[in-house]
C-alpha cells in the first residue's frame, strides 16, 4: 500500500531517489572508535564503530550494507596512434569484508521515519592475508602468488600524513568503510542504491623482511660489484684496477603505527669493500673522494595482471603498452672518504717446491710434480667503508609490496669518486645499485577487541571444551569379541597373520 503511494507520487524508484536528493539527502555519519585524522592502522587492528543514519522524511529501503573495502586503481597512457582512448584504466577490488546486520537492528517495517536517527554498529579487523580469489590469474611461481595475496599499503595521497609517499598519479591504493542503502525495484528485481557514503582509512600492514635476493648477471636492475681500470695520467701508463663491492643490506624496518613518533626511522647498514690491484709494484692506491648515496623508489603499474615480479629490464626486454614505471630518488647522504686506510696484502705463492727428502713417494718423478713454476702473485690493497643508511623523515615511506597490477620496490644507489695521481685525468666514478627492502612492523601480538557477542560465543566454546567427561567400562557383551576376518580380504602381505602359526614340541 505504501509502495503504491510512492509509485503514484514518483512513478518509478529512480524518481523516488531523485526526490530524496531534491528534498534533502539522509544524514549519514560513519563514526570510528578511537579514531583521529592521520591515524594509521596495521595488521590485526580493530575497526569498530557505528553508522548513524537520519532520514529527512519517510523512506522505504530493503537493506543496509556496511563493508570494508580495498581497491587498487591504475591507468596507463596510450602512446599508440591507433588507439582512440587517451588511457587504459584498471581497478582491482582485492578486499571486501561485509558486516552482517541483525534483523532486530532494522526498523519494522523497513521504513525510516522522518527525523529519527538509526544506529548500525560494525566491527572489522585488518586481515593479514587476502582470499585466494583475490589473485585468480596465472603466475610464474607460488612466490609471486603469495606476494599478490598480501595486503598492500595505502598509497597515492597526502590526506593522512601530509607527506609525499613518492607515488605517481597513475597509481592508488585506497581503503574505506563504505555504507550503502539499497532497495530492490519491484518491477524487475534490480537493486538500486538510494544513498551511499564512505570513510577512508590509512592502512600500513605488517610486512616481514624477505630473504635476500639472489642477484645474477641476468638481473640488470642491480649492480653489486664493479671493476674499473685507472690511469696514472693522460699520456701515462696504467695505474691498476679497482674493484668496488657492496653487500646487499638488510631491510629498512618501519616502526609500528602505535609506536612513539620519536622513534628512530628505518635504519640499516652495508659494507663497501674496495680492492686495488696495482699494475706494477710501484703503483700506490688512488685517493678516494666522496661517497654519495640515494634511495630510488620504483612504482610499477599496469592495466593487466603481472605474472612475475616486475623489473626495469623485464619491461625493456618485453615491452607492453599496458605497463609503466615511475622512478624517483631521494638523497640519503654525502660524505668524504678520503681518510679511508688501505691495507697491503702480499699473497703467498700458489705452489711451493718441496724438498725431495720430504717426499713419501718412491717414484723419482714425485718431486717434479711439486716443482711446477709458481704463478705470478702481486701485492694488492683492500679497504672497507661502513655505510649507514637511514630513511629521511621528510617523506612518507611505505613498505615494499607486489600486487596483481601495482608494485613498489627500492634500490640504494652508491656513487664513489676516485682521484688518480696524474694531472689532466678527470676523477673516475664507480656506481653500484643495491636492492633493498622496506619492511613494516605491526601489532602482530595484539588481538582485536571482541564484541560482547563474540566474547560470549568464545566463552561457550571454552566451556564445552572443558566440560567434564564420564568414562565408563564397556558392556560385558562387547569385551573379548573383536574378530579379525582371516579370509581373503586381508592384504597379500598379511597371510602369515591370517592363520597363527603353532609351534610343535616333541616329547621324548
Amino acid at each position: 500500500m505504501y509502495a503504491a503511494s510512492i509509485q503514484s507520487t514518483t512513478g518509478t524508484l529512480a524518481g523516488y531517489a531523485r526526490k530524496m536528493t531534491q528534498n534533502g539527502r539522509p544524514d549519514m555519519e560513519i563514526i570510528l572508535e578511537d579514531h583521529n585524522e592521520g591515524k594509521t592502522y596495521t595488521t590485526f587492528d580493530p575497526l569498530s564503530g557505528r553508522v548513524e543514519i537520519t532520514a529527512p522524511h519517510e523512506a522505504r529501503f530493503d537493506e543496509i550494507r556496511i563493508t570494508l573495502e580495498g581497491t587498487v586503481k591504475t591507468f596507463v597512457e596510450n602512446l599508440s596512434p591507433h588507439s582512440t582512448k587517451a588511457r587504459t584504466t584498471a581497478t582491482h577490488n582485492f578486499l571486501r569484508l561485509s558486516m552482517p546486520i541483525r534483523e532486530s537492528d532494522y526498523p519494522q517495517p523497513r521504513i525510516a521515519e522522518a527525523g529519527r536517527t538509526y544506529t548500525f554498529p560494525f566491527n572489522f579487523v585488518v586481515p593479514d592475508q587476502l582470499l585466494p580469489r583475490s589473485c585468480s590469474h596465472a603466475c610464474v611461481s607460488d612466490h609471486v602468488r603469495d606476494a599478490h595475496l598480501r595486503l598492500p599499503p595505502s598509497m597515492g595521497g597526502r590526506s593522512f600524513s601530509g607527506q609525499d609517499d613518492l607515488t605517481p598519479e597513475m597509481a592508488k591504493v585506497n581503503y574505506a568503510i563504505k555504507v550503502k542503502i539499497v532497495r530492490t525495484r519491484e518491477r524487475d528485481g534490480q537493486e538500486v542504491v538510494l544513498v551511499e557514503g564512505s570513510k577512508k582509512i590509512h592502512i600500513i600492514p605488517a610486512i616481514a623482511e624477505e630473504p635476500p635476493m639472489s642477484v645474477t648477471h641476468l638481473d640488470k636492475d642491480y649492480v653489486l660489484s664493479k671493476t674499473k681500470s685507472l690511469k696514472k695520467g693522460m699520456f701515462s701508463g696504467k695505474l691498476g684496477k679497482i674493484t668496488v663491492t657492496a653487500a646487499q643490506p638488510n631491510a629498512l624496518v618501519l616502526p609500528a603505527p602505535s609506536a612513539s613518533s620519536t622513534m628512530v626511522p628505518g635504519t640499516t647498514m652495508t659494507t663497501v669493500n674496495l680492492r686495488f690491484d696495482p699494475h706494477d709494484s710501484s703503483s700506490q692506491p688512488p685517493r678516494l673522494g666522496g661517497l654519495t648515496t640515494k634511495i630510488k623508489a620504483s612504482t610499477f603499474y599496469a592495466a593487466r595482471p603481472a605474472m612475475e615480479v616486475p623489473s626495469h629490464f623485464g619491461m625493456v626486454h618485453q615491452f607492453e603498452s599496458t605497463r609503466g614505471v615511475y622512478d624517483t630518488s631521494v638523497p640519503l647522504s654525502s660524505r668524504c672518504v678520503e681518510a679511508v686506510t688501505w691495507t697491503r696484502h702480499t699473497p703467498s705463492p700458489a705452489y711451493v717446491r718441496r724438498n725431495s727428502a720430504s717426499s713419501t713417494s718412491s717414484d723419482d718423478c714425485s718431486d717434479e710434480i711439486h716443482a711446477s713454476p709458481p704463478k705470478e702473485n702481486k701485492p694488492y690493497y683492500t679497504a672497507e667503508i661502513l655505510l649507514p643508511i637511514t630513511l629521511p623523515t621528510s617523506k612518507a615511506w611505505i613498505p615494499t609490496f607486489h600486487t596483481c597490477i601495482l608494485s613498489r620496490s627500492y634500490t640504494i644507489d652508491l656513487s664513489l669518486t676516485i682521484h688518480t695521481p696524474g694531472t689532466g685525468v678527470p676523477a673516475s666514478t664507480v656506481a653500484l645499485h643495491l636492492p633493498v627492502q622496506i619492511a613494516a612492523n605491526g601489532n602482530n601480538a595484539r588481538r582485536a577487541t571482541l564484541t560482547a557477542e563474540e566474547a560470549a560465543a568464545e566463552l561457550a566454546d571454552a566451556d564445552e571444551f572443558l566440560r567434564p567427561r564420564v568414562l565408563e567400562m564397556p558392556s560385558p557383551e562387547l569385551v573379548g569379541n573383536s574378530v579379525i576376518n582371516a579370509g581373503a580380504e586381508l592384504p597379500p602381505s598379511y597371510e602369515d597373520f591370517a592363520v597363527p602359526r603353532r609351534s610343535v614340541v616333541s616329547r621324548g
